[in-house]
């Protein structure tokens, strides 16, 4: 009886842990059905050699992660190969937040670092929470939210303060300070999302000496503007989360109107010197002016059309630009070596950093003090009626001069003032 009553609890035993892994695995296809789902497509046919190569093309050329990405990522890290390293450390050097680490620090990255996918509306980080690890988007976009008393309601409520996408990351502060900091924010998914997972032993072992470097320097680049002057701790704290130091080489365009991503950014100069170039589309004519300026919305004329760059105006160290200014077929270039500290301009522009409309104003003030389209036409008009008028004049004389005697004043009769050279300073 007892052997019977032993031999039930065997097979009951049997049925539960079956049950167990049966729901495991249809829970794992489940959370992982939206990357295994890129194979599938209605292309798929009868013909084995053909369905092969057609899978083995999603396999390779599917987002910034392949399916062999994943597979190896998904495996424990002692059993990843060199070649899996390998492949993996050109996977993270297309992330923009991995530029600049050292290929040490990648390869340690490549043997530690974990795959996860989740799906919109997934809660990431909790604000208050203990940190564990830092995140990495390979594909997807994260909301950035905050907890904030909501006086109408009389509650507290969550409050978006940014984004992160594709090659950001997310998740560091808590784990750069001190050892009992708690999140700072909320992060949600707000579309299908696939990271890249780090714990905490292995970010304080591989990236945690480069990012307290990378925050001094933020911390000391924001220090050099009055602006940032009363900001509170946690200002500064996001501003250098968000902030980026970008160096350009002479006559390198700077992306003031480009977005990086989707956010545009706004530039404050921390050495060197930056020239506005404006590009003014003209059209020959016979008139005394001699040139006609071309609509922005104007299609071009079928005679000569003819493109003028005007140096405009120097940004030089401690100027800023990229506030929204008017750029109208206008671009910043670099003059000599620059380097800018480089700032969202969407979170730059919210109500909690823009106290006063200040930026706003010295918006306002940048606009009036460079010259509009319209203003430099008309001076490159002047410009080119004085060329024309000094050629005349020494063509005049040229040929004044060879229908006459020659003239017998010398250099010595001219007035020194009248032959001081103005040189370049």
């Amino acid at each position: 009886m007892a052997s019977r009553k032993k031999a039930d609890e065997e097979k009951l035993k049997r049925r539960r842990l079956a049950r167990f892994r049966f729901r495991r695995l249809v829970h794992v296809v489940i959370f992982n059905r939206y990357w295994i789902a890129e194979i599938e497509d209605e292309d798929i046919g009868s013909n084995v050699h053909r369905n092969v190569a057609v899978i083995e093309k999603r396999l390779t050329h599917k987002g910034t992660l392949t399916i062999i990405d994943k597979r190896i990522l998904n495996s424990p890290g002692e059993k990843r190969s060199e070649a899996d390293r390998r492949s993996l450390k050109t996977v993270f050097r297309k992330l923009d937040c991995m530029q600049d680490f050292t290929d040490w620090q990648l390869d340690e990255l490549a043997r530690c670092a974990t795959f996860q996918y989740l799906e919109p509306g997934r809660v990431i980080l909790r604000e208050g929470h203990q940190p564990y690890g830092v995140y990495f988007i390979a594909n997807g976009e994260v909301s950035v939210s905050r907890r904030q008393w909501d006086y109408h309601q009389e509650t507290f409520a969550d409050v978006v303060c940014g984004t992160r996408t594709g090659g950001q990351m997310f998740g560091e502060i808590a784990l750069l300070h001190e050892a009992d900091c708690r999140r700072t924010a909320t992060c949600t998914t707000t579309t299908d999302c696939e990271l890249l997972c780090i714990g905490r032993e292995d970010f304080e072992r591989i990236l945690k000496p480069t990012f307290l470097e990378r925050w001094r320097q933020l911390q000391r680049a924001l220090a050099r503007f009055d602006y940032f002057k009363y900001w509170s701790t946690d200002q500064i704290r996001e501003a250098c989360l968000l902030s980026r130091i970008v160096g350009y080489e002479p006559q390198q365009k700077i992306p003031v109107d480009e977005a990086r991503g989707r956010s545009y950014s706004a530039y404050f100069v921390l050495s060197g010197h930056c020239m506005i170039l404006q590009c003014l589309t003209v059209v020959p004519t016979a008139g005394t002016d001699g040139f006609r300026l071309l609509a922005l919305d104007e299609r071009q004329t079928p005679g000569p059309v003819e493109h003028r760059f005007i140096d405009v105006s120097t940004f030089s160290c401690g100027a800023v630009f990229g506030l929204g200014e008017t750029f109208e077929h206008r671009m910043v270039v670099a003059r000599t070596h620059v380097q800018c500290l480089a700032i969202p301009r969407d979170w730059l522009l919210a109500k909690r950093q823009n106290v006063g409309n200040a930026w706003q104003r010295l918006r306002l003030r940048l606009d009036a003090a460079i010259p509009s389209r319209l203003q430099l036409f008309e001076q490159f008009v002047r410009d080119q009626q004085w060329q024309r008028y000094r050629k005349q004049v020494v063509r005049e004389f040229v040929e004044r001069k060879g229908r006459t005697r020659s003239n017998a004043t010398e250099l010595t009769d001219v007035p020194i003032i009248c032959r001081v050279e103005e040189g370049d300073i």
